[in-house]
C-alpha cells in the first residue's frame, strides 16, 4: 500500500512592493557590514591568544640547584596566532613575529606550534567567506538599483547562503582544531596541586567572524523573505492571466437547448415560456361547483 503524504494548502506571501524595497534594503545594510566586518577579522592577527607553561625549560648556562617543593621558578610560552603572522615570547625571546607558512608539516615542538599548525586548515574557509560576502553585497547593489530583479534576487540569496556556510565551517573547523591539541593534562590539572599546562582565549578578530556570520544569515533571511514573495507574486500573475486567456478563448455555444453563462456553463433554456398563473376553472367545473 501506498504510503500517502500529508500535504498543505500553500498560501502565498503578500508583501507590498514598498515593503519589498524596505527589507532590500536591510539586507543591504547587513550584508555591508557583514563584509566589513569579516573582512577586518580576516585581515587581522589576533583570533587567539595562548600561555603554555614550559614545564622542562632549563635557561642555558645556569646552575642545577634543588629547590625546595612548590618553590621551583615557572616559565611561560606567550603567544598570538593569526592567519597570516605567528607571534610569541619565550624567556629566551622577548617578542617575535614571523609568517605562517602552510607548506610546513614538521612535528611540533611544543603545544602552541601544534596548534598553530592545526588551525590552518580552517582558513581557506575564511577566505572563501569574504569571496562569497563580497558578492553578495554587490548582488544585493544591483538588486536594489534595477527594477526587474528576479534573477538577481535569487544569485543574491544562494550567495548569502553559501558564505554563511563558509563563514559556519571556518569557525567549527578553527575551534574543533584548537580543542583538539589542548585536551587532557594540557588544559585541565592532573590534580588540585598542579596547575594547567595550557590556557588560551578567542581574541577580537575570531569574535569579529562569527558577528560576520551572523550579519551574512540576517542578510540572507531578508533576501529569502523578498525572493519568495516576489515568486508568489510572479506565480499570481500567471496563473491569473491564464485563467483569462482560458475564459476568453473557450467557445461559447448557443442553441435552443440553452445559452452560455459568463462561467462558461450552459443553461438550458425553453423555447415557450409557461404561465405561472394558476389555470383557470371550465365551464362545466363551475356548474357542478353550483
Amino acid at each position: 500500500m501506498p504510503m500517502v503524504i500529508p500535504g498543505g494548502e500553500h498560501r502565498l506571501i503578500k508583501i507590498r512592493k514598498v515593503n519589498r524595497k524596505r527589507l532590500l534594503r536591510y539586507a543591504i545594510a547587513c550584508s555591508f557590514l557583514a563584509t566589513v566586518v569579516g573582512m577586518t577579522g580576516s585581515m587581522t592577527d589576533n583570533w587567539l591568544y595562548t600561555q603554555e607553561v614550559l614545564r622542562y625549560f632549563v635557561l642555558p648556562n645556569a646552575t642545577l640547584q634543588h629547590e625546595e617543593f612548590g618553590s621551583s621558578e615557572v616559565y611561560w610560552k606567550n603567544a598570538t596566532l593569526g592567519p597570516w603572522h605567528y607571534c610569541w615570547a619565550d624567556p629566551l625571546t622577548e617578542h617575535f613575529c614571523e609568517l605562517v607558512n602552510y607548506d610546513q608539516d614538521d612535528d611540533p615542538a611544543d603545544v602552541t606550534s601544534g596548534v598553530q599548525q592545526g588551525v590552518r586548515k580552517a582558513f581557506i574557509f575564511m577566505i572563501s567567506g569574504v569571496f562569497l560576502d563580497v558578492l553578495g553585497t554587490i548582488s544585493c547593489l544591483i538588486c536594489n538599483l534595477r527594477s526587474n530583479t528576479y534573477a538577481t534576487l535569487f544569485i543574491c540569496t544562494v550567495l548569502h547562503i553559501l558564505a554563511g556556510i563558509a563563514n559556519f565551517a571556518c569557525i567549527i573547523v578553527y575551534m574543533s582544531a584548537v580543542s583538539k591539541e589542548v585536551v587532557g593534562n594540557k588544559m585541565f590539572p592532573a590534580t588540585e596541586m598542579d596547575e594547567p599546562l595550557f590556557h588560551y582565549q578567542y581574541g577580537y578578530s575570531f569574535i569579529m567572524l562569527k558577528i560576520s556570520f551572523l550579519l551574512t544569515e540576517v542578510a540572507a533571511l531578508f533576501s529569502v523573505v523578498v525572493f519568495m514573495a516576489k515568486r508568489d507574486e510572479r506565480t499570481f500573475h500567471r496563473f491569473k492571466i491564464r485563467s483569462l486567456l482560458s475564459t476568453a478563448l473557450s467557445p461559447r455555444k448557443t442553441d435552443n437547448a440553452g445559452i452560455a453563462s459568463p462561467n462558461g456553463r450552459i443553461s438550458p433554456v425553453h423555447s415557450s415560456t409557461q404561465s405561472t398563473l394558476p389555470p383557470t376553472p371550465s365551464t362545466e367545473e363551475e356548474e357542478e361547483e353550483e
